[in-house]
């Protein structure tokens, strides 16, 4: 007798299945902190197929993850009552969208995450929270550290973290002027990117060259304080450094910015105090590269007072891409004008003898 039923299909592996659904779940960018929202949709449905798919779907979801003060309180809520399938197994981390001030109640569930969130598979981590704002001047009865050591805590139990992002405030967690910025904890740390910080604060450069895994940094809108010590202190930042680590400066001066009015001592052009740091773009351009911000995009409108060098460097830090910046650097050319203009309008001639003149950055 012959067997008419229609033959199953047979099904497809595990295997295959999830490398299905990392494929339509994976950005154009690898780097990239968030999922788009055509890929979210196409995951989504994924999801419906079968319960395979759904459990895969929903794991690949939950790698890259924005956290903001609207869905912190569900996914507090999510892995505080994680179910069977445990915590989300997050490896792209963003808090983002915080006002200017971080209430008690959002840090606690900042908190709250850090801690429940598993270890070992966080590898990027960019906040845009405003860290300054945890120096509360202490009340009666307050302890005026205990958020931001149990903050810091929190940050480094993620032993696998590789990149690490600071859109709106420096890095430093332990007190206002004293460190040490949170990175170093992370053993396997290659790439920093922090806005503004206090490059050529003495425990900021001891950061910087006891961090030996670093493999580039990344600067937007730096300050650097003028002064006797600053030659030194900048040759000691760069020339203690592994050789490794490449340094990358984004200069966005006189762009709206009002975070750092009146703080902030520009890079490059004018009324800044940077000449180590072009003579190390002149002679070691394979490790510092200098970059004028706006020189190369116009997405920033200085007239428009909600644009500002803080919402280009998130973007480009969720996109992925701020990392491409070093192509844009500026030419030993321009290096070298910037130079003269400091030097208050010499002739290349002149510049160049004052070139010869000075010690050569990472030969001393």
């Amino acid at each position: 007798m012959t067997d008419t039923s229609t033959p199953k299909n047979p099904e497809l592996p595990t295997e295959i299945r999830r490398q299905i659904v990392e494929d339509v779940g994976m950005p154009l960018h690898p780097s990239q902190y968030l999922i788009p929202h055509p890929q979210r949709q196409a995951l989504c449905s994924l999801s419906l197929v079968s319960s395979v798919f759904h459990s895969i779907a929903t794991e690949v979801l939950h790698e890259r993850v924005h956290i903001t003060p609207q869905n912190i309180g569900s996914f507090v809520q999510r892995i505080m009552e994680p179910g069977m399938a445990g915590p989300p197994k997050v490896k792209f981390l963003a808090f983002v969208g915080f006002a200017s001030e971080l209430r008690d109640y959002e840090l606690d569930l900042v908190i709250a995450i850090l801690q429940e969130l598993p270890s070992e598979t966080v590898t990027n981590i960019l906040l845009d929270m405003p860290l300054r704002s945890i120096y509360r001047e202490p009340e009666p009865g307050d302890d005026p550290e205990s958020s931001v050591l149990r903050m810091t805590d929190a940050l480094n139990r993620f032993f696998n973290v590789k990149e690490f992002v600071s859109v709106r405030d420096e890095a430093h967690l332990l007190g206002w002027w004293t460190g040490p910025v949170v990175w170093p904890h992370w053993p396997q740390i290659q790439r920093v990117a922090l806005y503004n910080p206090e490059i050529l604060e003495e425990r900021f450069i001891e950061a910087v060259v006891q961090t030996k895994s670093l493999r580039l940094i990344c600067f937007l809108n730096p300050r650097l304080v003028g002064g006797a010590e600053t030659d030194e202190d900048f040759s000691e930042l760069i020339d203690q450094a592994e050789l490794e680590l490449s340094f990358l400066f984004l200069d966005a001066e006189n762009m709206g910015d009002e975070e750092t009015d009146g703080d902030y001592v520009g890079i490059a052009k004018e009324d800044w105090h940077s000449d180590p740091l072009l003579r190390y773009a002149i002679n070691q351009p394979d490790r510092v590269t200098l970059v004028d911000v706006e020189e190369i995009t116009d997405s920033l409108d200085r007239r428009s007072p909600n644009s500002t060098p803080t919402d280009w460097f998130f973007k480009l830090a969720v996109s992925g891409r701020l990392w491409e910046l070093g192509r844009f650097g500026i030419s030993e050319d321009t290096a070298k004008r910037y130079l003269e203009m400091e030097a208050g309008g010499l002739d290349e001639a002149q510049v160049a003898a004052v070139m010869a003149a000075l010690p050569v950055p990472g030969l001393e």
